[in-house]
């Protein structure tokens, strides 16, 4: 399956964004989100505090996933981390789930990347995944 968008024109430059949904491990609840696509997050999605208490994550976390983690800065930030499905066009996969609380936008990670095939394509502004 191939799923196409468009880059987002809020940032300059303009930035790979993928619309996905996500689920709660039971698949009760779920929030659609635009995730930067962030070759720089080693894992698969992190999401803000709010999103993963909205979807109830804190119920299904799993704390030897919890660690702390350097930012680009230097800085070191505590990471929770939930289980979670996540669907992206009518393909759903089962992944970890990120939080810390000074995230401002979703972030998906090379964990997820490494699994699917993806251009980024600068000059049409259009990123292309094929899962």
């Amino acid at each position: 399956m191939k799923v196409s968008q468009a880059y987002s024109g809020d940032e300059e430059p303009p930035t790979p964004l993928l619309k996905v949904r996500l689920y709660d491990p039971t698949r009760r609840d779920n929030l659609g989100l635009e995730a930067k696509v962030d070759t720089g997050f080693s894992g698969s999605l992190l999401i803000t505090l709010d999103h993963y208490l909205k979807l109830g994550l804190q119920r299904y976390e799993e704390p030897q996933k919890a660690e702390t983690r350097r930012l680009a800065t230097g800085l070191g930030v505590q990471i929770r981390a939930s289980k979670g499905v996540l669907e992206v066009g009518s393909v759903r996969v089962n992944c970890a789930v990120y939080t810390t609380p000074i995230l401002v936008k979703p972030l998906l990670g090379r964990e997820l990347m490494n699994e699917w095939r993806l251009l980024l394509d600068g000059p049409k502004k259009r990123l292309d995944v094929e899962l």
